[in-house]
């Protein structure tokens, strides 16, 4: 497995960021109270079900759980003290998925980091790779198996979106729009360029790229006609830290617009943040969610 073709997400990033910052360098270093002393959480251990506390950012663990439970427990509600506000027992549904979502991506990145496996030399057997992690990170085999199938994923995806060329089936149109109306100077400013990205198959893109240099409106759906041609990009594909895949739940499809979608950017914000600057659509999201 060739490591160097895999990309991190921003939130990965951040995780990476403070690990080195505060010597956080091998699995040895993955001590909870050594990482809740760099995050400014108290831990207590009491002889009841586990739960945290946001505000006074306080992480309560059941003494009566073993090592590897307490240490999962631990890095998920890590991310709820230290990134999320709020009660869940009273917010939104949508909200709540979207916490448990990143707390969860959150404690893989948080447990596993990638930049620690760069260091290791992970064995080819499978088998004996999910080994050395469940004995290194000191982690429950169905969790090695998902960070590592996580790991094998992006790579795969990595591999094939450096394949992928821009095409154009519409270079009279200069900059892709969704609106119909004519645009005022900010419309304009404000629009998101929307390129076709294709592989060997030229009658229908892979997936669109959406960009939008000024940030998106985070708090607003985007409205996007995906049937329509969009242009060659003027630069050749790479990957970007700013840069979101959006998934087929993020999806929806508005009533009497055939042809169009909804891409949810709130949900989108709560996996990658809002310093994101371009998403890519596969056209397999897309069918997905018309087919649900």
């Amino acid at each position: 497995m060739n490591l160097s073709n895999y990309f991190r997400t921003p939130l990965e990033q951040w995780i990476e960021e403070q690990y080195l910052l505060s010597g956080i360098l091998t699995p040895h270093d993955l001590d909870l109270d050594k990482i809740a002393m760099i995050f400014g959480v108290d831990i207590i251990y009491h002889d009841n079900s586990p739960f945290s506390e946001n505000e006074d950012k306080v992480i309560f663990l059941d003494r009566r759980d073993d090592y590897i439970e307490q240490r999962k427990i631990f890095f998920h509600e890590l991310c709820h003290v230290i990134r999320h506000s709020g009660d869940q027992r009273w917010m939104p549904e949508l909200f709540r998925e979207a916490q448990e979502y990143d707390a969860n991506q959150f404690a893989l990145y948080a447990m596993i980091p990638f930049f620690m496996l760069e260091q290791m030399q992970l064995p080819m057997n499978r088998s004996q790779a999910l080994s050395l992690l469940v004995s290194e990170f000191h982690v429950y085999l169905d969790f090695a198996k998902l960070r590592l199938s996580q790991i094998e994923d992006r790579i795969t995806e990595s591999k094939l979106m450096s394949t992928l060329t821009y095409a154009s089936h519409s270079p009279a149109n200069p900059v892709s729009t969704i609106y119909d109306s004519p645009m005022t100077g900010l419309d304009y400013l404000q629009q998101p360029r929307i390129s076709s990205l294709y592989g060997l198959d030229l009658s229908r893109p892979e997936a669109l790229v959406i960009e939008q240099r000024h940030g998106f409106i985070w708090d607003e759906p985007l409205l996007l006609n995906v049937e329509r041609s969009y242009k060659l990009h003027d630069s050749s594909f790479y990957r970007s830290r700013q840069e979101a895949t959006v998934l087929p739940g993020d999806l929806s499809l508005p009533p009497n617009q055939r042809g169009y979608v909804n891409i949810n950017l709130s949900r989108v914000a709560w996996r990658h943040g809002q310093s994101v600057t371009r998403l890519i659509l596969p056209m397999e999201a897309v069918d997905d969610a018309i087919n649900f």
